[in-house]
This record gives C-alpha cells, structure tokens and sequence, in this order.
C-alpha cells in the first residue's frame, strides 16, 4: 500500500519534470540560431566543426562535447552546435526544478523556479546559440543537486559523480572555479564531510576530479595536430598556463581574471537582472520574504534552516568572487538567474507554509495558487518583450555579411577584420573552404596600424578593413597603395540591449583617404 501511493505521488512529479524539459528544448529549438554569428559564436563552432582550439581559455571539454553534436544528421553544422546549447540549457531547467522540489518537497515551488529559468532573457538567449555559459549554471545546479542527495543518503559515489563534474565543468569553462569554494563550504556545512577522512575516501575524490579537469589535455594534444582552426600554439607547460587562464587577455583587462572597475560590475549586474526578467516581476518574487518575520512559520523553515542560510549565503559569496576576479561581461555573472530563480520557488513556499500554519485547512492552497498563476501569467506576458532578444531564428546577418566580404575582396587580397567579423570570416574559410586565397587577419581597434607596413611586403591586390561599428581613426591606411575598402557591420546579438535586435545593413564602400583629410 505504502509503495503504491509513493508511486502515486511520484509519477505526476516526474511527468512535469518531463515536460518541462521538452518544453524548454521545444522553445529554444524555435528560436535557435541557423548559421554563424559574430563574435565568439562563430569561433565556438568553428573550434567545434574542425576538432580545433577556440580562443583563450580553449573551453576544450565544450569544444569535444560540441565536436560529437556536429556528427549529427540533422541540420547545418553551425545549428547542430548551437543545439547543445538548448539541449544544456533544457538540463538545466530540469536540473532546479529536481533541485528545488527535493529542497521543499513541494511540487508547485519547484515548478515556479523551473519556469522563472527557463524564460530569463538571458538564459533563453544563450540557450539558442554556441556557447559555453548557460553550462556552467547547468553544472553549478546539478552539483547543489548532488549535495543535497549525498547529505540525505550519504552515498559516497555522489561525490564521486560531483567531484568528476567539477573538473569536467572547469575544463568546460574555467569561471566554474568561482563556485568551488562554495561549493567547499557546502561539503563541510551540509554534508556528512566525516565519512571522506581517509586516504582512499580522499584520493577517489581526487582521482575522479582530475579525470574530468583532464579534458585540458585536449589542448596540448590537438595543438600539436595543428587544426585547421586554432588560435594559438600550445607546445610547452607555459603556453599551456598562459592559454588556459587567459593571461593575454587578462593582462588588457578583459580576462576571465581580471578585477573590472566598479562602474563595470554595477553595469554587468543590472544587465543581468535586466536581462533577465520582466521588470516587475522581481518585486513579486521578494514580496512573499515578509511571511518569514510570522512565528507560526519558524517551525517548518528550521527544519531546512541550514540549506537556506547555506543558499543566500552562497550566492553572496559566488557572486562576489565573480565581482573581483571576473571582467565586465554580463555572461559571468549568470548564476544570478540561478539564486533568483531558487528565490523565486521558496517565495511560492511561503505562501504555502504559511496557510499550512495559520490553519486554512480547508484553502491552504488558495493563497500559493493566486501567487503562482500571477507569477506565471507576469512571466507570460514579459516573453513577448524578451522575445526580440532571444530570438535568433531568423538571423543569417553574418554568412549574409561575410558573403557580402568577400564578393568584394580581389584575390590574393588581404581582410583586416576585428573580431566581431573575423571568427565568421575564418569560418566560411576554414570550415567550408570558401576564398582560400585571401589572408585574413585579425586586428583589434588600435593593432592594425601596426600590420600595415608588413601586409605590403608581399603587395596583396586590394586591403579591405572589416569592422564592427564605426569606422576609427584612419590614419595609418595613408601607408597603403592599393585599393582600400572600408566595411562596417552593425551589432551583433550581443549588444541587443542597444535597441538593434538584428545587425544594421553592411556598409561596404572605397575609402577616400583625402576625403577624410588624411592626405
């Protein structure tokens, strides 16, 4: 009898645990990208296509993940790499809703938080184009998940599977680190950290950790293939370090270890949070907070009191390690939809222990139903506002650009391209095997000045300066003698919050040095 209506109980909960992921898979599938894109989408599938190495710091486990989705039958092989990322975005929408229904055994909190990820702007946006982000949420989940099943059965394999995924998930992209240390703390706070004492117990964690953080070999192994697409040579313990923590980068200020100035952080975290959510539906989620100063509640919220004073806590410590260690860019600071989204399941949990403790037997679900059909229906009508931002289905802007390139290019000619252009024009050229003859080369706003002199040694037919953006100071092409082109390409996904949901039209015209006064 018990097991019948355990099963009875189970069944409904793991049915919504199956529809929500295929809803999540279905909604990002309909607004995934088709092609390339700008910037480092294009260098991800690139890397992914040709079993490469993408910028620094490689992200080689996503790399070899994304290189088994191109094997795939169906679709292009730009849109089966972006098809990891819904397939890991829609993990990570099933992954809360297990995490936070174990949490407070209660099916309707668990749904909330599911659907608050599952339609964040900036969650969605990720989950429709190649990128290595929205897995990092996806692990940082799963591995909370795991903690919590290792603190109620105390089954070592748990950490064993956590402590494989850690080092999976770093080689996967190394801003997961900054979760480690709460991680840590998590262990020794929740968890029954006593039955690890022990030289084996120790070194099985150990082993397992470094057998997912061993991805990293991949580096040193594919760059000694030298791929088709590789953005530098890997050929010693130094370069390997300098590679995988981004050293170069770091060194300019825009690494994934560089400390941002405070105006940087307040401007990525008002991203995230703005990105992420229709604007008025984040006071709704605080607003229950008030139902914890009630006594009548104290009793049901001790029983899980570590949990939520390890959460909150957590997430400050996460994020602000991620403050001081991280860059301006909005995409490390993701875990926030994370916290938010838990915060919003347990707000829902408020409502429900509280009718549980006042005594409305008879309408104690009244309240938490009123609160999630409005937490739903806000959700609902903010998608068609978020919708311009996370639809990619329709964007072909940068093959439409990048064609455009190079039916301008004399042969033999050379591109200067900034990086918004150049991972979508090496792609056309690495991966499809399109103008093999043009050197393409990649320049940042100030650098190209520098190659001019060289370019000409071996007198390319024609110079074409591809960039992002407005056009710079143009005094260094005075050096040039052959014919000079000038395109310009309008933003790209990532600056969406500019008002320009799709690039503008390419502009692609003769500079006239002695128009611009430079001659």
């Amino acid at each position: 009898m018990a097991g019948q209506w355990a099963d009875r109980m189970l069944k409904p909960k793991v049915l919504t645990g199956a529809a929500l992921g295929l809803a999540a898979i279905i909604l990002y599938t309909i607004t995934l990208a088709p092609d390339i894109l700008g910037h480092d989408v294009a260098d991800w599938q690139g890397a992914a296509a040709t079993a490469g190495i993408s910028h620094a710091p490689g992200s080689p486990a996503y790399i070899v993940v994304a290189w088994i989705f191109t094997l795939f039958p169906v679709g292009s092989l730009p849109e089966r790499v972006n098809f990891l990322s819904a397939v890991v975005g829609a993990i990570g929408v099933v992954g809360i809703y297990a995490f936070v229904l174990l949490l407070f055994d209660r099916l309707l909190p668990a749904l909330i938080s599911a659907l608050t990820l599952m339609v964040a702007a900036q969650w969605w946006s990720y989950a429709s184009v190649a990128q290595p982000y929205n897995a990092v949420v996806t692990i940082i989940i799963i591995s909370l998940l795991l903690l919590l099943l290792w603190q109620r059965s105390g089954d070592v394999r748990l950490v064993w599977g956590g402590a494989f995924l850690l080092g999976f998930g770093i080689a996967y992209h190394p801003t997961l680190a900054y979760f480690l240390p709460v991680l840590l703390a998590g262990v020794f706070l929740l968890g029954p950290w006593r039955d690890l004492i022990g030289l084996r117990s120790l070194l099985a964690v150990a082993g397992f950790f470094l057998l997912g953080l061993g991805f990293l070999l991949y580096l040193p192994v594919r760059s000694a293939a030298d791929p088709a697409i590789s953005y530098a040579p890997i050929d010693s313990v130094s370069s390997f370090i300098d590679f995988v923590t981004a050293r170069q980068a770091r060194s300019t200020g825009h690494g994934v270890l560089s400390m941002p100035e405070w105006s940087e952080l307040q401007d990525a975290a008002s991203q995230v949070v703005r990105k992420g959510y229709y604007p008025s539906y984040a006071f709704l989620v605080f607003g229950p907070a008030i139902i914890m100063l009630h006594p009548a509640v104290w009793p049901e919220l001790k029983r899980r009191r570590r949990w939520l004073l390890y959460l909150p806590g957590g997430m400050a410590s996460h994020m602000f390690i991620v403050f001081i260690m991280s860059s301006q860019y909005s995409q490390y600071y993701m875990p926030m939809l994370l916290y938010f989204s838990i915060w919003a399941g347990f707000s829902v949990y408020l409502l429900l222990i509280a009718a549980e403790a006042l005594g409305v037997e008879r309408y104690r679900q009244v309240p938490a139903l009123i609160a999630a059909a409005i937490y739903i229906g806000v959700l609902a009508v903010g998608i068609p506002h978020v919708w311009p931002f996370v639809d990619h289905s329709g964007d072909l802007s940068m093959r439409d650009y990048a064609e455009e390139v190079f039916a301008e290019t004399e042969r033999d000619g050379v591109i200067l391209a900034n990086w918004e252009s150049y991972t979508g024009l090496r792609y056309l050229q690495d991966v499809e095997g399109r103008r093999k003859d043009l050197s393409i080369i990649s320049v940042g706003p100030e650098g190209w000045r520098q190659l001019l002199t060289g370019i000409f040694r071996y007198q390319p037919s024609q110079v074409l300066y591809s960039r992002t953006l407005p056009f710079p100071d143009a005094r260094g092409l005075t050096e040039l003698s052959g014919p000079v082109y000038l395109s310009i390409k309008g933003r790209t996904y990532q600056d969406r919050s500019h008002g320009e949901p799709f690039p503008a039209t390419v502009q692609l015209y003769s500079v006239d040095m002695a128009a611009q006064g430079f001659r």
